[in-house]
């Protein structure tokens, strides 16, 4: 099996992006293709495990009840099943957790159209979940890792957006005579 490349502008690579000084969340059990990048960068890693999956080194959390303070989080790899009865408040608590203008990279079992009791989503139905779940998408792939997953980057919906630091200058061309 190939691990899962991280190409400069793929999903996880702007997630980890210019972590110095920020706080990552990483939440579930990544699909074992999904390499994640060096976290040594981050001011904080938090590790957590959901009920029934393998603990190691990992915090065991409810998935509707993080047990983290509000806006602690700049960034976030969550690995969900995000079944659909739970998803809008699964990512309200996503949410809640993540600064503002935070971003977050969601890993979520992908299916066919055609497969309707697969388990998984497909893009039309995930849509609206983020959008109810107050998330913007930022970028969307669908990969093998065996099995089909979404990734999906999504940014904090708060009214605040990503700023550049710095001032903008502007070339003051001479007018000619």
């Amino acid at each position: 099996m190939t691990p899962y490349r991280h190409i400069d502008n793929s999903p996880m690579a702007r997630l980890f992006t210019g972590g110095d000084q920020h706080r990552l969340l990483i939440a579930g059990r990544t699909p074992s293709a999904l390499i994640i990048p060096d976290t040594d960068g981050f001011e904080r890693v938090a590790w957590l495990a959901w009920p029934g999956q393998p603990a190691t080194g990992a915090v065991v959390a409810d998935t509707l009840h993080l047990p983290f303070a509000e806006a602690l989080f700049d960034k976030a790899l969550v690995t969900s099943p995000l079944p659909e009865v739970e998803a809008k408040a699964q990512l309200r608590e996503l949410w809640r957790v993540l600064a503002p203008a935070g971003m977050a990279l969601l890993v979520v079992k992908a299916r066919r159209a055609w497969q309707w009791a697969a388990p998984g989503w497909v893009r039309e139905a995930l849509e609206p979940v983020l959008e109810d779940g107050m998330f913007e998408v930022l970028d969307w792939q669908v990969e093998t890792l065996p099995d089909r997953h979404h990734l999906v980057l999504v940014s904090k919906r708060d009214g605040l957006k990503p700023a550049l630091i710095g001032r903008v200058v502007e070339e003051i061309v001479p007018a000619t005579a």
